[in-house]
Formats: structure tokens, C-alpha cells, sequence
């Protein structure tokens, strides 16, 4: 009877084992790269330095252009959680794109002011007929991106980098960004569209 009760325990101990396995690869192929998101602060301070966003298509789909080209769709916000800025930029396999947070994310905004933190949102997809556009829905994973940020502290500012955070994109908050997005850019005549010009080291 002991014997037949340790059988039964080490057969429960390795069942228990093959799910978490299980649970732990299905946790790490779940689907990312594809929305990631972060902040900025003490942008436009004057004694601060430029913040810089780092985007890089990682070659999964292709390590050919333009079979493999993708687009890191970006989405700004205020400290108001208004959106301020937007654009989609398009980036080649194992390419860099580097963004200045000051120049090229926050400068062009529609009501002309200048954002000093607020939130950095961005969206991998494929490009629509070769044009990258912020107002499509058309997710591919791909675009992986560090930010910078800088801190206020007790003498000037200092400098911290961390990877985009991987969050999870639904199909409202995809649909809620890409109709933001046109309304802004419409309204906008020109403003409240980012730029996509790479101008960092």
C-alpha cells in the first residue's frame, strides 16, 4: 500500500512538473514584440539632456528589404494622457532607428506645446502597400526598442536606459490608437505628426 502511494505521489509530483513546464514555454512563445511602451521625462527642461527612443527591426520576418521591412508605428502622450503625437516609421531588417524624445517626438505637437514627460507607445506591424502608416491596424512582430530617461537629481540630471515594456495589445486599445491617430494628423494640418528622421548616434 506505501509502495503503491509513493508511485502515486512521484506520478502527481511529475504531472505537476510537465504543466509548469508546459505553462512556462506557452508563457515564453506568447506573442510580443509587437506593443511596447515607456515614458519620458524632463524633456525640453533646459539644463536637461535630449532622451533618445532606439527602435531595431530584429530580421524574424525576413532578413531581406523590403520582404522583411517593418514599421514601429509611435504614439505620444502628455501628462494629460492626451495624445500628442504620432507617426510610423519605417525600419529595414537588423536596422536601427534612433529618435530624439525633444526633436523628433514632442517638437511638432498640435496645440504647440511642448510636453515636459508624459508616455511612449509603440506598435510593430507591416507596412501597407510599402508605406508605414500610424491610422492601420496591421500588427507583425518584429520592432523591439530601448529608451532613455532622464532623472532630476540632487545635483543636475543623470541618464538611465531600459528596453520598451511588452504590453499587451487588445483589439480596442489597436482601434482606439490608429482612429486617435488620424484625428490628430487630420485636425493637425502638418502638426501633431512626429518625425522619423534618424538623428542620433
Amino acid at each position: 500500500m506505501r509502495f503503491k502511494s509513493l508511485v502515486f505521489g512521484a506520478m502527481a509530483a511529475a504531472l505537476i512538473l510537465a504543466l509548469g513546464s508546459t505553462t512556462a514555454v506557452a508563457q515564453g512563445t506568447d506573442e510580443d514584440d509587437i506593443y511596447a511602451l515607456s515614458y519620458y521625462s524632463n524633456a525640453h527642461i533646459t539644463a536637461a539632456p535630449d532622451a533618445a527612443l532606439r527602435l531595431v527591426n530584429d530580421g524574424f520576418v525576413s532578413d531581406a528589404s523590403p520582404a522583411g521591412d517593418l514599421c514601429a508605428s509611435i504614439y505620444v502622450f502628455d501628462s494629460q494622457e492626451q495624445l500628442a503625437e504620432c507617426c510610423s516609421c519605417k525600419i529595414t531588417p537588423n536596422g536601427i532607428l534612433s529618435l530624439s524624445v525633444n526633436n523628433n517626438l514632442t517638437k511638432n505637437t498640435l496645440t504647440g506645446v511642448t510636453p515636459t514627460r508624459g508616455v511612449v507607445k509603440t506598435i510593430s506591424s507591416f507596412p501597407t502597400s510599402g508605406v508605414c502608416d500610424p491610422t492601420t491596424d496591421n500588427e507583425q512582430e518584429g520592432i523591439r526598442g530601448w529608451i532613455t530617461h532622464i532623472q532630476k537629481g540632487a545635483s543636475g540630471y543623470g541618464q538611465t536606459e531600459e528596453e520598451l515594456m511588452d504590453s499587451n495589445l487588445s483589439s480596442y486599445e489597436a482601434a482606439d490608437l490608429a482612429e486617435d491617430c488620424k484625428v490628430l494628423i487630420e485636425l493637425g494640418s502638418g502638426h501633431g505628426k512626429c518625425d522619423c528622421t534618424d538623428s542620433l548616434q
